[in-house]
């Protein structure tokens, strides 16, 4: 993303100098926080930058493929509170590991026995990834803590999931137990049209410059396009392309090809001016 961002620049900066430009707007949104809850955006949302764009490019790595579609991202914290007690009493606790194990357990049911299924995203995946209780092992916990990640999909959205871990802890708590959730992260899914205009035109530019058309596919991560296009219709110019493999990203020596970076740099200035004249 850092070299994409760069490359970016480096095409507004010669489209600028060169007066390619000849009606229209570029707008460079730099974000912060992409990785951890994508504030960055969400601030770009809130103060209005994204209200009257057209289309959307974000130089995320994919090189060989044009994303325009993703899943949602949801990160939650579960907290189950309990009553401490001797382990060979457990009867004058409660086990707050038990609740919130049955908790999970009745949460991956729901979800797992789910069979709604986006044609190009798949099904939504909720996954438990950080467990966390107890203090000495002769002793009932009072405390446990999960968290979980689940991906979702425009046909099993945000809310209703929101709606299922609130309505399942209200169940729980009114039978006595003590569950709290709390949303972390709410990000919604991408989901645009493959036969867009950008989408032509940067298969077309893709071939000119590479020497093969990329393919259009969908992304299981999110990107900032989850708070830059909420509201946005179906039919919105939207891809995700960038230099660099995916398989490149986080990995400890990161890179992209010296050569890949100054074509994309040109592939950039040349959709930018693309997109400028016919939408």
């Amino acid at each position: 993303m850092k070299s994409g961002l760069a490359a970016l620049v480096i095409a507004m900066i010669e489209i600028k100098e060169n007066n390619l430009l000849k009606q229209g707007t570029i707008r460079l949104m730099a974000t912060t926080g992409e990785e951890v809850g994508e504030a960055g955006s969400q601030k770009f949302f809130e103060d209005g930058y994204s209200k009257d764009i057209d289309a959307l490019v974000i130089a995320e790595p994919s090189e060989d493929t044009i994303v325009n579609t993703h899943k949602g991202s949801m990160n939650f914290k579960i907290t189950s509170t309990g009553q401490s007690a001797h382990s060979s009493m457990p009867h004058l606790g409660h086990n707050a590991i038990n609740q919130l194990m049955g908790y999970l357990t009745k949460a991956n049911k729901i979800f797992n026995e789910d069979r709604r299924e986006n044609t190009t995203l798949g099904k939504l995946v909720m996954s438990p990834t950080i467990f966390n209780g107890g203090n000495q092992v002769n002793s009932v916990p009072e405390y446990a803590q999960a968290e979980l990640n689940v991906r979702t999909i425009p046909e099993f959205d945000n809310e209703e999931v929101k709606a299922i871990f609130n309505e399942l802890a209200n169940k729980y708590n009114s039978e006595r137990h003590e569950i709290d959730v709390d949303i972390m992260m709410s990000l919604n899914s991408v989901f645009t049209d493959s036969d867009t205009l950008i989408t032509k035109l940067a298969q077309s530019l893709g071939n000119k410059y590479f020497g093969s058309q990329p393919e259009i596919k969908s992304s299981p991560g999110v990107t900032d396009a989850s708070n830059l296009l909420v509201d946005k219709p179906n039919n919105f110019n939207f891809i995700f392309y960038g230099l660099g493999l995916t398989s490149m990203a986080h990995q400890t020596n990161e890179y992209v090809k010296k050569d890949v970076y100054v074509k994309f740099a040109d592939l950039y200035k040349d959709l930018f001016i693309d997109l400028s004249e016919k939408l």
